[in-house]
C-alpha cells in the first residue's frame, strides 16, 4: 500500500463515521418507547463521539496530504431502541474489523514511509480500541433487551 492508497481507505474509515454520527444523531430523534429519554441521550452522547473520531480521521488525512470525504452512507429511519441497537452494532462490528485490517495493511506495506506508517498504525488502534468499547456496550445492551 502507498501514501495514496492509504489516504483513500481512511477516507473509507472517515465516511463510516460521518454515517455513524448522522445515524446515532437520527435516531437520537427517532427513538420511541419507555426508556425513550435515556436512549436519545445515549445516542446523542455517542453522535458527538462520532464527531470527535471524524475530526480526529480528517487531520490525520489532511497530516498525509490528502483532502477529507464529507458524505456518509444511507442510514434507515429505526425508532424501536433495539432496532436501534441492533443496527450500531453491525456498525461498530464493521469498524472494528475494518481498522484491525487496516492496522495490518499498514504493517504489511513496503511502500509506506516509516514515520507515517507508525503514526498512522497507532491513530487507528486507538480507534479500535474506542470503536470495540461502543460495541461491547451496545451487546451488553442487547444482552438485557433480547426479545
Amino acid at each position: 500500500m502507498n501514501k495514496l492508497e492509504l489516504i483513500s481507505r481512511l477516507n473509507n474509515d472517515l465516511v463510516n463515521e460521518y454515517t455513524h454520527m448522522h445515524f446515532y444523531l437520527h435516531s437520537s430523534f427517532l427513538v420511541e418507547g419507555t426508556y425513550r429519554h435515556e436512549v436519545a441521550e445515549w445516542l446523542a452522547e455517542h453522535a458527538a463521539s462520532e464527531f470527535k473520531h471524524i475530526q480526529e480521521f480528517a487531520k490525520v488525512i489532511v497530516g498525509l496530504g490528502g483532502v477529507p470525504r464529507t458524505d456518509h452512507k444511507n442510514i434507515p429511519n429505526l425508532t424501536d431502541p433495539h432496532e436501534i441497537f441492533l443496527y450500531a452494532q453491525q456498525l461498530e462490528s464493521e469498524v472494528v474489523a475494518n481498522y484491525a485490517h487496516r492496522m495490518e495493511e499498514i504493517v504489511d506495506s513496503k511502500e509506506l514511509d516509516i514515520s507515517d506508517a507508525k503514526y498512522v498504525e497507532l491513530f487507528l488502534e486507538d480507534q479500535l480500541l474506542d470503536s470495540r468499547g461502543d460495541l461491547d456496550e451496545i451487546v451488553q445492551f442487547l444482552k438485557r433487551n433480547i426479545k
